[in-house]
């Protein structure tokens, strides 16, 4: 139960962190962005370990299989998801991307062995649904940004390609939090092994900042790197220290269903009845999946 909790509140403080970083992402791009959060993170969390003495020093088998989540879960799964949401948009994007907890899923039955009870599927499925329905009926005006631009085709595989590498970074990621390192030691790793890619990636032609760091803008990427990878990341990873990665994917992927009552009380709009609807559905699933059957 503690572990199935740990995932729901990863949700969360992924949600108080999506809904402070929009304004830093239009300022600074999505992938300047990035490095700055994850920069925060990676110092903030550093910290923490060296004050709490957790120098557990994980094996170099640990060492590849986390520099290798990180990549995909970082630098691709990230890179992708936004690529895939400048031609489809925020919301399609959003829903494409719940995929990643049924990949993970399946990739955890088909790789790891782990498998799950009838219940526990039927609260995965339930999840989903209802992850769908809250974001596509979530509410508010409609805007420019949700209609396709370019390539439906190719936002729809990068928008694949990035569950499915959110899944397999959680699928590479499960054996060595089993084995029992530290979380906190975990997320640094992962962090400092991404950011440089990100980094490299920031480079490239396009992907430059349109407008300077300023300080409330730093402040902002700063707090939801906090909030996202620090604090949802190492929550995740403490999860799969016990739960199958199909579990934990799907509890951890209701970040859609926290954010309506966030979206509500600071922007004063309604979510839509349906958006609610799927917001129980969610909870009715993740009720199923942390039970006992």
């Amino acid at each position: 139960m503690l572990y199935d909790l740990a995932a729901v509140a990863a949700a969360v403080s992924i949600a108080f962190s999506n809904l402070i970083a929009p304004p830093a992402i239009r300022h600074l791009g999505p992938v300047v962005f990035n490095c700055w959060r994850l920069a925060a993170a990676l110092l903030a969390l550093l910290g923490l370990v060296i004050a709490r003495g957790a120098w557990s020093a994980p094996s170099s088998g640990q060492m590849l299989a986390l520099a290798a989540s990180s990549l995909l879960g970082i630098v691709t799964a990230d890179s992708c998801f936004y690529a895939a949401m400048a031609r489809l948009g925020p919301r399609r994007t959003s829903v494409l991307y719940t995929s990643w907890a049924a990949f993970a899923a399946l990739l955890g039955y088909l790789i790891l062995g782990e498998a799950l009870s009838w219940v526990k599927v039927a609260g995965i499925a339930c999840v989903i649904g209802g992850v769908w329905l809250a974001i596509l009926f979530r509410g508010g005006k409609s805007t420019t940004k949700e209609e396709p631009h370019g390539s439906l085709l190719a936002g729809v595989v990068f928008g694949l390609l990035s569950a499915l590498s959110a899944a397999g970074a959680v699928l590479i990621a499960r054996p060595v939090m089993a084995q029992g390192l530290d979380p906190l030691m975990a997320t640094v790793i992962r962090a400092a092994v991404g950011l440089p890619g990100l980094v490299l990636l920031s480079r490239l032609p396009g992907f430059r900042e349109p407008m300077p760091l300023t300080l409330a803008i730093a402040l902002r990427s700063a707090a939801s790197g906090l909030l996202g990878m620090g604090v949802g990341m190492t929550l995740v990873l403490f999860a799969l220290s016990s739960q199958p990665v199909g579990i934990v994917s799907t509890l951890s992927s209701i970040t859609p269903v926290a954010i309506l009552p966030l979206l509500w009380v600071t922007t004063g709009v309604r979510p839509a009845p349906v958006a609610w609807l799927g917001a129980a559905c969610a909870v009715i699933g993740a009720a199923a999946i942390a039970s006992g059957y």
